[in-house]
């Protein structure tokens, strides 16, 4: 696999909180937006249940068949 990078521009206010966000859960800007990023494709069904799953992301339950 390889790397790439994104250049995005944000708010002040926003990189802000978003550093004092990282900053309280131990984790890198960068894998708070990968993972950012991951959910949003869950979300939006381009990633299988597994890893929809393993993201929080819940799956679209198919309704139950009335009888």
């Amino acid at each position: 696999m390889s790397n790439n990078t994104i250049g995005v521009r944000i708010p002040q206010e926003d990189k802000s909180l978003l550093e004092k966000v990282c900053k309280a859960r131990g984790e890198d800007i960068s894998d708070f937006v990968r993972r950012s990023i991951r959910k949003e494709l869950a979300s939006l069904s381009f990633l299988s249940a597994e890893e929809k799953k393993a993201l929080g992301v819940k799956s679209e339950q198919k309704p139950e068949e009335s009888q």
